[in-house]
């Protein structure tokens, strides 16, 4: 071995034990975390925080077949009436192809909305995109599950 390889070598072990070259979040993994910071938003009527998840041109189709966007969500988000407590989502699936993927899954929302309590299931599926290097969320569809 020359001393430019060991140098290298040296160099390579010190590097990945630093934690330097770790391994980049897989892109499903990066929607699995936008996903969390999407519920938090809207657990915790964070409106920069739900601003900054989804894109400009947000499109939503609500389970009782409304359709709102991102100005509607901002709006909903600072309503009296609505307070979400928690969501628990199942059945997660994530598919990506380039800057896009598609999220579909199962969740349980617990809450009120428009001054009613909630305890409703529904099918999701969201349409992510990678905006200059961000996950961010274009659309929205739920559907509720009569028998959970």
């Amino acid at each position: 071995m020359t001393l430019n390889f060991k140098l290298l070598v040296i160099i390579f072990i010190l590097l990945q034990s630093s934690g330097l070259l770790a391994q980049q979040p897989t892109a499903e993994q990066q929607i699995q975390e936008a996903s969390k910071v999407y519920e938090q938003a809207l657990t915790q009527k964070n409106e920069p925080l739900l601003k900054s998840i989804l894109a400009d041109n947000f499109i939503l189709t609500t389970a009782s077949g409304k359709v709102l966007n991102k100005k509607d969500m901002m709006l909903n988000l600072t309503k009296e009436g609505t307070k979400y407590d928690k969501f628990e989502s199942s059945e997660v699936r994530i598919s990506v192809l380039n800057d896009a993927a598609i999220e579909t899954g199962k969740v349980h929302t617990v809450g009120i909305r428009a001054g009613k309590k909630i305890a409703e299931t529904t099918r999701y599926t969201d349409f992510w995109v990678k905006i200059q290097g961000k996950w961010l969320l274009l659309a929205e569809h739920s559907s509720f599950i009569t028998n959970p």
